[in-house]
């Protein structure tokens, strides 16, 4: 199709959404016209700059879902859902009518893996249904491990070149970095997932430059720092630390004297900021108490599905196996399962042994990004250990997405820079 045509098909996808979108607001009310209208907005930026879904999908979700979520995770995971289904239906709309050849998807190492891992998460949906699990329970946890591939093929569609990537990380940064100065000033905001993803890679790019370039990157790492220390929740404590010494261990020497030097200046900035500061002074204080509490209900849960997994090793009790009428402190009578608060053990309560396989294109990911000879990509790596542990201690209800975007991304910066790296031809000695 030829670029003029394409544009004048875009034209009129555009004013025709706008004009369904003028008549939504009209017609529906409250927060319906303005979830139509917003829907609207974003599948004509997404039609425009794909590189821009997963970004939107993240941060905006996240912006959303605090205002109009009130706390339920099912509100949640439909927005974040619902973007992201948006994205892909600009994807499939760009297809049809725009002959992209710059814009295929970009193949990986763990490609073949994570296919077989959706077709695994179809047999094993399969499996419990006909096991009798209540078909509520098994799009539940469908949709938890489900997240993980669709993140990830999701990454390698939109972000195919390291250009879509530059562009991407800048639109993520604007929006994160926004959201966290905002979200630092309210002490009832958790926080730390968005700092968490963007700290390693800040680093990284702090140690490549220098001057006012430097300056402005401590500032963003300092930010991110501040909200990731003050962020109340356990596992983004454990995935940040375990992702710096990884970074600090398998980095370039320059990185590990930028890590080593943010962490001593962190250590004595940071509190010397929340003492000066009211506001963040409230929010430490309800870091602190959150602290002090007990996990209360996890540790039960867990030893709950372990017993699940002891009576049904090898393939769990289906996926969507739930466990009724469990006495939990606190919590009096309730069902536990299929989801978990601890991601190991939803894995293998709901799919025994044979659930590890979901590891499997993990695993290579952070084997590519840590023997990639760019430290990029050593820190998205870095980052995949540390929520991989974490992982271990926490099952956030709406996915471990996290755990599909940031193998994709290693893959692709580490793809991007095994390709700039080109080898010296060998000298063929010359025979008279």
């Amino acid at each position: 199709m030829k670029p003029l045509f394409a544009s004048l098909v875009a034209g009129t996808i555009a004013v025709a959404s706008g004009a369904a979108g003028a008549m939504a607001l009209g017609m529906l009310p409250g927060d319906l016209g303005a979830l139509c209208a917003g829907a609207l907005i974003c599948f004509l930026t997404f039609l425009l700059w794909p590189y821009s879904i997963l970004p939107i999908g993240i941060v905006g979700g996240t912006v959303v879902a605090g205002y109009l979520a009130g706390g339920r995770v099912s509100v949640v995971i439909a927005l974040h859902a619902g973007i992201l289904a948006i994205g892909c239906l600009a994807l499939l709309t760009r297809r049809v009518f725009v002959r992209a050849e710059d814009r295929q998807p970009q193949r990986t190492a763990a490609d073949g893996a994570m296919l077989v891992t959706v077709l695994f998460l179809l047999v094993a949906a399969a499996y419990g249904l006909a096991r009798g699990n209540a078909p509520h329970a098994v799009l539940v946890a469908a949709y938890e491990f489900a997240v993980i591939p669709a993140y990830f093929f999701l990454t390698t569609f939109t972000l195919p070149t390291p250009r879509d990537l530059a562009k991407a990380a800048a639109w993520y940064l604007a929006g994160a970095i926004g959201l966290t100065v905002v979200q630092l000033m309210e002490p009832d905001r958790h926080g730390g997932l968005l700092a968490a993803l963007a700290l390693p890679p800040l680093l990284v790019a702090a140690s490549r430059v220098g001057g006012w370039k430097r300056g402005g990157l401590a500032l963003l790492i300092a930010v991110t720092a501040l909200d990731v220390v003050l962020a109340s929740y356990r596992a983004i404590w454990l995935a940040t630390g375990v992702a710096l010494l990884v970074l600090a261990l398998r980095g370039t020497a320059r990185v590990r004297r930028t890590v080593m030097t943010a962490g001593a200046i962190g250590a004595v900035a940071i509190p010397l900021v929340v003492v000066l500061s009211p506001a963040l002074r409230t929010r430490a204080l309800a870091t602190a108490e959150a602290l002090e509490e007990s996990s209360g209900y996890r540790l039960p849960e867990a030893s709950v599905g372990l017993g699940t997994f002891a009576d049904q090793p090898l393939t769990g009790a289906g996926l969507g196996q739930s466990t009724p009428g469990v006495h939990l402190p606190d919590f009096g009578v309730t069902t536990v399962g299929p989801a978990y608060h601890v991601f190991y053990v939803m894995i293998l309560a709901n799919l025994g042994l044979t659930g590890l396989l979901l590891l499997r294109p993990l695993a290579i990911a952070v084997r590519t990004g840590l023997s990639a000879p760019d430290d990029k990509a050593v820190s998205f790596a870095a980052l995949t250990c540390g929520f991989l542990v974490a992982a271990a201690f926490a099952g956030p209800t709406d996915g471990h997405w996290e755990l599909g975007l940031l193998p994709a991304v290693t893959l692709l910066v580490g793809r991007a820079a095994n390709s700039s790296v080109r080898p010296v031809p060998r000298e063929v000695p010359c025979r008279i």
